[in-house]
């Protein structure tokens, strides 16, 4: 058979692949992948997807909707937080699908630390938000009042 790299979670809200990876972890069936060499990679969708399912999926219907946006809860460093746990919760490979851009895996390639799933949070939440005060795109601004709470959502506290 033909090498496999890695077992990956794409195109899903982040909380939809977070529960994924967790599913994997709880079920031994991560340790089993780490055995044969098969990492987990996560690339969730960070556009508010509410309007394709209240549109059943209907292209004709969902083209009246409007236009596709970024959650909120996801722009500045609110996805980069969701892409630190998903290597808490034991994916190697992280990225973007829908919605991010080069600025998000920028922002997550200057928070990575050596030992990542060992990194404290508040670390972790202060490299995010120094990170998000030095960069922003059209479709990722938000205020520090944003970000701040994005991090207290992610992670429980505020720094």
């Amino acid at each position: 058979g033909a090498p496999i790299e890695a077992l990956g979670f794409n195109c899903a809200p982040p909380e939809a692949i977070l529960t994924a990876l967790q599913a994997v972890e709880s079920s031994g069936v991560g340790e089993r992948l780490r055995q044969a060499g098969i990492k987990l990679a996560a690339y969730a969708n960070c556009n508010d997807r509410k309007a394709v399912h209240d549109a059943g999926f209907d292209v004709l219907k969902f083209v009246a909707a409007g236009p596709i946006l970024v959650r909120e809860d996801l722009k500045g460093t609110g996805y980069v937080g969701w892409c630190h746990r998903f290597m808490a919760a034991g994916a190697t490979y992280c990225g973007g699908c829908c919605g991010c851009t080069p600025v998000e895996i920028r922002q997550l390639a200057e928070t990575l630390t050596e030992e990542e799933p060992h990194a404290s949070l508040s670390e972790i939440a202060a490299k995010l938000l120094s990170a998000s005060m030095h960069d922003s795109s059209v479709s990722t601004t938000a205020s520090e009042s944003e970000l701040r709470g994005s991090i207290q959502t992610l992670f429980g506290s505020v720094i």
